[in-house]
């Protein structure tokens, strides 16, 4: 078999066993699922499993670090975009909704899951989402010196604020309801700037 093929299957493989993964961490908890349990899923020897991953863990990581390299990715490019700040904080709680919803099972691991990790692999997750949370708080300061923004609150205090609204979209999100993720990203965006738009006691 040629190499690329080997690559290719490698890869398509290790995509099946995190998306059985996801589904069962997210329905079961990691704690509560093993990797008897994953095998099973996909018709494999438990042994097989450990040809792509070395332990449940690994596992973990990977999907937590595949989520948070997502978020990552997404909101650099749109954050390059010569716009105003507080549009700029539209696009950010518009593609955060986005990711989330694209893969509920994965994002229920990302949020619910992240303790559950080996100190080693959480600390690199830490720094994944302390930058993703630094440019939420640059594009606030941006929106506070231009004007769009309120500056009586802390960035830091409006970015934890617009996680917490947006972060819970996982738990009751649902594609067969009634809002779709542009509907509730243009809600939650409306709702967010009117609290943020300067006033005379600014």
């Amino acid at each position: 078999m040629k190499r690329g093929k080997k690559v290719r299957r490698y890869k398509d493989r290790l995509r099946e066993i995190l998306d059985v993964a996801a589904k069962l961490f997210s329905k079961k908890g990691f704690e509560a699922t093993s990797i008897q349990d994953i095998s099973d899923k996909l018709g494999l020897e438990k042994g097989a499993i450990y040809y792509w991953v070395k332990s449940k863990d690994e596992i973990l990581y990977h999907l937590i670090d595949k989520e948070s390299k997502l978020f990552l990715r997404t909101v650099n490019s749109l954050m390059r975009k010569d716009i105003q700040p507080d549009e700029k904080l539209k696009l950010f709680i518009g593609n955060h909704i986005n990711v989330l919803t694209s893969n509920l099972d994965r994002a229920a691991v990302f949020f619910n899951e992240y303790r559950a990790l080996p100190k080693k692999w959480k600390k690199k997750i830490l720094k994944l989402r302390k930058n993703y949370e630094a440019i939420l708080r640059n594009v606030i300061e941006e929106g506070q010196k231009s004007g769009a923004i309120r500056k009586d609150i802390s960035p830091k205090i409006i970015a934890l604020a617009i996680f917490g609204m947006v972060n819970w979209v996982f738990h009751w999100f649902s594609p067969q309801k009634e809002f779709s993720p542009q509907e509730i990203a243009r809600m939650f965006s409306q709702m967010i700037m009117e609290g943020l738009r300067p006033n005379r006691n600014s």
